[in-house]
């Protein structure tokens, strides 16, 4: 199937711009110390997560040079930092040209939007009988850990083809307890209002799962993973509607997500996600986003 075109979208589309401040004040959120270096913002220190630099906002529709991006890469090279650059390509478009005159890889991952208060979400599952469903978690809710743990394994598994992997990979990463303290973040934010958490699930345990975290009257939707045992039968496309479903009753405006790549891409326009724009990640060979 041939890749849908993606949406043209100028840098002064206002709904462009707010998507470009949530991922700037989520990254200045995640990162301890975050200060400009040139026409660049580094984020050091993250405490949660890599954030890349991004060029600032009073400079991204400047000319960027190759010798300018090796700078950057060599200083976070020497300070520890995140490696790499992020932006969205319609708001920066000369950046591309000099990321790959320095050397680095540049990544194509559309960015997709829906309206959680306007059309319902469609159904995508061909699966026969009634659609799989699936539930937001409380804070309290044990399960809360072993979603994390169910998109960890989906994430170490990418694509939409399914496998042998499952079960027995998400009780092998519990058993381990290095997602205590990621499941104690999402727990704290579930609490506070600004996370939402869904699971979906057969009689043997959590299959699928997703979030979305807020910002103002925006969501992002994240970490939407499915177990390779468990795909093709519509669980992510459940959890979807369960988070849309959240989202409307919180009268969020607008939900995005960064979808990996083209094929993911056309899951979420199945379920009623249109392209908005195409965000750019730029890295040494081996570096990527998961699935």
């Amino acid at each position: 199937m041939a890749a849908a075109p993606v949406r043209r979208t100028h840098a002064t589309d206002p709904v462009l711009a707010r998507v470009e401040w949530f991922h700037e004040t989520v990254a200045r959120e995640f990162s301890r110390v975050r200060e400009r270096y040139g026409p660049f913002v580094l984020h050091l220190q993250p405490w949660q997560g890599p954030f890349p630099a991004r060029p600032h906002p009073a400079e991204r529709g400047r000319a960027f040079t190759a010798a300018e991006v090796r700078d950057l890469l060599r200083t976070q090279r020497e300070r520890q930092a995140p490696r790499g650059l992020e932006w969205l390509a319609e708001t920066a478009p000369a950046l591309r040209g000099a990321c790959e005159e320095a050397g680095l890889v540049v990544r194509e991952h559309p960015v997709l939007l829906i309206d959680p208060c306007g059309v319902g979400a469609r159904e995508a599952s061909s699966t026969p009988g009634p659609p799989p469903a699936a539930e937001l978690l409380a804070s309290n809710d044990w399960r809360v850990e072993y979603a994390i743990a169910v998109a960890h394994v989906g994430f170490t598994y990418p694509g939409t083809d399914r496998g042998p992997e499952g079960r027995a990979s998400v009780a092998e990463l519990l058993a381990s307890g290095e997602l205590r303290r990621e499941a104690a973040e999402a727990a704290r934010r579930i609490h506070a209002g600004t996370r939402a958490l869904a699971i979906a699930e057969t009689w043997e345990g959590p299959v699928a799962t997703g979030q979305f975290n807020t910002l103002d009257d925006l969501a992002e939707i994240i970490a939407v993973a499915t177990l390779p045992e468990a795909r093709r039968r519509g669980h992510a496309s459940a959890v979807l509607r369960t988070l849309i479903a959240e989202a409307r009753s919180r009268r969020l405006r607008t939900m995005f997500l960064t979808a990996a790549d083209e094929e993911v891409a056309r899951i979420y326009e199945g379920v009623g996600f249109r392209r908005l724009a195409t965000l750019l990640e730029a890295g040494e060979a081996g570096m990527g986003r998961g699935a």
